[in-house]
């Protein structure tokens, strides 16, 4: 019996970390997907249609590598620059 509860409990911890792990994290960046501020400020993220994705390629510019998106007082910020990040460690050194 005890061997049952004890299985019973890790069968249930691991469905637990599975879900925990499977929650969609904001910065899950997907094809076919699009994540906008709109315009009262407000984010969304929504599917691209065929006749969607042709209207945004005809005015996307891609993103360089050393780009940095980050929020501020509300405000969605984007700042470009590659001696904000240590080239030995690739890390940022801007983070903590």
């Amino acid at each position: 019996m005890l061997k049952t509860a004890i299985a019973a409990a890790a069968l249930t911890l691991t469905l637990v970390g599975a879900a925990t792990a499977a929650e969609t994290n904001p910065w899950d960046l997907r094809d076919r997907m699009a994540y906008a501020v709109m315009m009262d400020g407000s984010m969304r993220s929504m599917e691209i249609s065929d006749k969607g994705m042709t209207m945004l390629m005809r005015h996307a510019k891609r993103v360089r590598p050393g780009t940095v998106l980050f929020m501020n007082n509300g405000q969605l910020y984007m700042a470009v620059g590659g001696a904000m990040f240590d080239r030995a460690s690739g890390g940022a050194l801007f983070a903590r």
